[in-house]
């Protein structure tokens, strides 16, 4: 299909459908627990996840699904500029409240902060040849955190998620 001069490309028009910055809010002892600001002004996301890198199978998914601690970390205007991560291990093989212990590490290597609300711009890193994020969703437009869609932000673009 050939564009015709003045349309916009497709990326464009497809990006249009969300905000540029996702506000985020924060819920105390839930999946956004961990969303806030350093002293230096750098803005967080910290959380657990899992992943089945070959796939969910109901037989064994213990000793097929990876766990993850991990912390986002978003420069003031919103922009991705790091991940800091733990891999836990296969959950057959980790103790309880493991991960959780690796979260606070991670987030008490921040320094002082303050737990608060913050906005974000979508994005996507790879971890271990997987994909993590904030990945916007075209089919259904909403923009998911990765892996394993934990939760998902979508129109009023208020803070507030689905799970």
């Amino acid at each position: 299909m050939k564009k015709r001069f003045g349309e916009p490309e497709l990326s464009q028009k497809m990006s249009n459908w969300y905000p540029d910055l996702l506000p985020i809010m924060r819920e105390e002892d839930y999946h956004t627990h961990y969303l806030g600001e350093t002293e230096k002004g750098i803005l967080f996301f910290g959380y657990e996840t899992f992943v089945f890198p070959k796939g969910f199978s109901s037989e064994n998914w213990e000793n097929e699904r990876l766990e993850y601690a991990l912390v986002y970390l978003f420069d003031k205007n919103g922009n991705h500029i790091e991940t800091k991560y733990k891999l836990a291990g296969k959950t057959s093989d980790i103790s309880p409240n493991q991960t959780n212990k690796m979260l606070s590490d991670l987030i008490s290597e921040l320094g002082n902060f303050i737990y608060k609300d913050i906005k974000v711009k979508p994005f996507k890193t790879t971890i271990d040849g997987i994909e993590f994020g904030l990945v916007p969703n075209e089919e259904i437009q909403m923009i998911e955190l990765q892996p394993s869609s934990t939760i998902a932000f979508g129109e009023p673009w208020d803070g507030e998620y689905d799970t």
